[in-house]
């Protein structure tokens, strides 16, 4: 039996929190999860919007017998501790700096973005203790070894997965003469470059394109100050199910300035719908140019200033072309425009961008795939020790 016990965080709505759940609740469907045991912590509360179908319990550190738990666990040699998103965790260094450790694994899914150079050192040392550091993308991995010096022989690329059993429509007709609508799905946050999105609207005042914003975050007002006087732009708020908007949109647009992989991307895809993004990143691992979307490089200067509790625009992003880190920039809001009203002109492209990036999600960015490839992971670090 191999004992593995996952920390991480619950507490709020985003790709890592949703790709965690489908796991959970996917574990028991994988050939291989026979000889597994499964333990979960996290710190503060868990989300309404995850419910696990399996019987697990979910193990808070803020009650001592919980964090106490847990540090036998790191501190055991027959037990695995995979920490998600921690790489850049403060309190998992410390609890890694004074414990002596075996086998834990550290999953970067984009933390690592957001951290100034004046922490890479702590960085590394949390990464050295570490068996394995999974990345959730080859974007990641080059992150990873560029600005921690990490062995690339220590990162291993796993790309995320999605739950593609569940029911998403899709669409049914691609005519778009009445009204082309556009989406938008996400952390209202710098990164993601919403404001991007609602600037390229004022160039599409006077043809039939909706925009639709689904999502919540610190730029919520912001954003709407921004989108005064511009017509068809409506701000959904925070969703628990994005499929169900999704089946709404012709377009979903990805404008982000950074983006480690792009969940939100594989949602569209199993829903069949056309996706165009930034050409940064992970985002062009999903997203192949021409074939299963469109993807647009950002060449102008980051146009909004870091708000007060906002993420920081990154030190760096990595050009998918050169694979070398690069400063980040955004897409010009006048070019999204004249693509989008391109798009919303061709039908017939869309739809061919829609069915092969569904082809693609329900071949490989599936749940199953993650999971086997996953619990390959866990049963060779076992061996290795």
């Amino acid at each position: 039996m191999i004992h593995v016990s996952h920390f991480v965080g619950l507490s709020g709505v985003g790709g890592v929190q949703r790709n965690f759940s489908e796991y959970i609740n996917n574990k028991s469907k994988s050939e291989l999860d026979d000889g597994l045991s499964h333990k979960i912590y996290t710190l503060g509360t868990v989300d309404q919007c995850y419910k696990f179908l399996v019987e697990v319990d979910v193990h808070d550190i803020r009650k001592l017998k919980n964090l106490f738990s847990l540090i036998l666990d790191i501190v055991s040699r027959k037990k695995i501790v995979h920490f998600y998103n921690n790489l850049t965790s403060l309190k998992v260094a410390i609890l890694l700096l004074f414990l002596p450790v075996h086998k834990i694994i550290l999953h970067e899914r984009g933390a690592i973005w957001n951290s100034s150079s004046v922490r890479i050192p702590l960085l590394r040392f949390v990464a050295w203790k570490a068996s394995l550091i999974l990345a959730n993308s080859n974007a990641t991995k080059i992150m990873l070894e560029k600005r921690l010096n990490i062995y690339s022989k220590k990162i291993r690329v796993l790309h995320n997965g999605i739950d593609t059993t569940i029911k998403c429509k899709g669409k049914s007709k691609y005519d778009y003469t009445q009204l082309f609508r556009v989406g938008f799905i996400g952390r209202l946050d710098t990164p993601k470059g919403v404001h991007v999105l609602v600037d390229a609207m004022r160039y599409l005042v006077n043809d039939n394109v909706e925009l639709t914003i689904v999502g919540d975050g610190v730029l919520k007002n912001f954003l709407k100050e921004r989108a005064k006087g511009i017509n068809h732009i409506s701000f959904v708020g925070r969703v628990e199910n994005p499929y169900s908007f999704l089946n709404d949109f012709d377009l979903l647009v990805v404008p982000s300035i950074r983006e480690p992989l792009g969940n939100v991307c594989l949602e569209a895809g199993l829903c069949k719908v056309p996706v165009l993004a930034s050409n940064v990143d992970g985002i062009p691992e999903i997203i192949k140019d021409g074939i299963t979307g469109e993807l647009m490089d950002a060449t102008e200067e980051v146009s909004i200033n870091t708000l007060r509790g906002a993420v920081p625009v990154p030190e760096f992003v990595v050009d998918p072309v050169t694979r070398e880190l690069c400063i980040p920039k955004q897409i010009d809001p006048s070019l999204l425009a004249i693509k989008i009203l391109e798009l919303s002109a061709d039908s017939e492209k869309l739809k061919c961008y829609a069915d092969k990036l569904h082809d693609e999600v329900i071949k490989y960015f599936n749940i199953n795939r993650y999971s086997t490839e996953l619990h390959m992971i866990y049963m060779q670090i076992l061996k290795s020790y």
